[in-house]
């Protein structure tokens, strides 16, 4: 027992050296390398923890050893310099609001993957009555998900409603008037994306991106991007490096991002990931606690402060909700 025990010790090790090698080729079109982009913090965690088990276990060092722990460490330092990102070790890219006035705009945001077969409307509705955000943004809206969220309408006098039944629906509730809005589908007929123009103030507006591209992997039965490259993002991007106002992109990106905003959407020192030198609000997976990331991201430009960042506790659905509170920062 004690020799099988120790055997399958090697052998998880090389697997986990192994994939957190080849997990540097995040960016390339080949869907399995991509996806060991996603459990970093799984991959981490096991990695030192074989690390630990093997320096403890082994008595006579032997050059294959030397090189499984080699491959482990070299490993824990790939994921590292992404990790850290998402911790307190670097500083924030969008700042704290600090000395808050009565006369700043601020900005409330609830997004929200109801996951389309989920049929309990009611945590979610409990949740935007309770935090009162200016801006509600619901994804994998259905027929029946449209209907039951339209209770929203009376605190939210303004909307855009696109649902479908192949989940990546959305709707978007606002509290502020939606000057205008356009529904783009970036890289698939049934993938729709909002671009909106929100009104804080009679001469303040900002512009609103709301997307939610498909994962890098196949689906049967829903949209994905076989046989094309994930263009959306780097398309969302273009529109972003022309617009003046101050902008937010949300939704559920279907990436884990690592902070890396930049090669994402193709822009340069344009859009800011709020979770950056604060934590990982992972808001996948609400079912399974040994396989969450962060997959609902924010982004914004400089114009933005931050009052409050949450991730919202479980509504049933596989993601959580994140909730956030900006401060237009037009003190110059």
């Amino acid at each position: 027992m004690k020799k099988f025990l120790i055997t399958l010790l090697y052998v998880l090790s090389s697997v986990l050296a192994l994939c957190s090698i080849l997990s540097i080729f995040r960016n390339v079109e080949i869907r399995y390398l991509k996806m060991l982009d996603f459990p970093r913090i799984q991959l981490f965690i096991a990695s030192l923890s074989s690390l630990i088990l093997l320096w403890i276990t082994t008595k006579k060092w032997k050059w294959f050893n030397y090189l499984l722990v080699f491959g482990l460490f070299i490993g824990l330092l790939i994921h590292s310099i992404f990790l850290i990102n998402y911790t307190q070790l670097v500083p924030v890219d969008v700042p704290w609001a600090k000395n808050i006035r009565s006369s700043d705009t601020q900005l409330s945001i609830l997004l929200s993957n109801v996951k389309m077969t989920n049929k309990k409307a009611q945590p979610l509705i409990d949740l935007i009555q309770s935090k009162k955000p200016d801006l509600v943004l619901a994804m994998e809206v259905n027929a029946w998900w449209d209907k039951e969220l339209k209770v929203l309408e009376k605190d939210y006098p303004y909307s855009h409603h696109t649902p479908n039944e192949v989940a990546y629906g959305m709707v978007l509730y606002s509290k502020l008037p939606i000057t205008n809005i356009e529904v783009n589908y970036l890289n698939n007929k049934n993938v729709p994306s909002f671009v909106s123009t929100i009104a804080l103030t009679e001469k303040k507006h900002i512009i609103f991106h709301a997307t939610h591209p498909v994962p890098p992997t196949y689906f049967k039965d829903l949209p994905d991007n076989e046989g094309q490259q994930e263009h959306a993002l780097k398309k969302l991007g273009h529109h972003i490096e022309d617009q003046e106002l101050p902008i937010i992109v949300a939704g559920d990106l279907n990436d884990v991002v690592w902070s890396y905003v930049d090669d994402l959407t193709d822009t340069k020192n344009k859009l800011y990931d709020v979770r950056v030198g604060r934590g990982f609000y992972n808001s996948y997976n609400a079912d399974n606690f040994l396989m969450r990331w962060p997959l609902d991201h924010v982004f914004v430009t400089k114009e933005f402060q931050i009052r409050k960042l949450e991730r919202l506790p479980e509504i049933s659905s596989d993601h959580f909700p994140i909730y956030l509170e900006l401060i237009l920062d037009d003190h110059d």
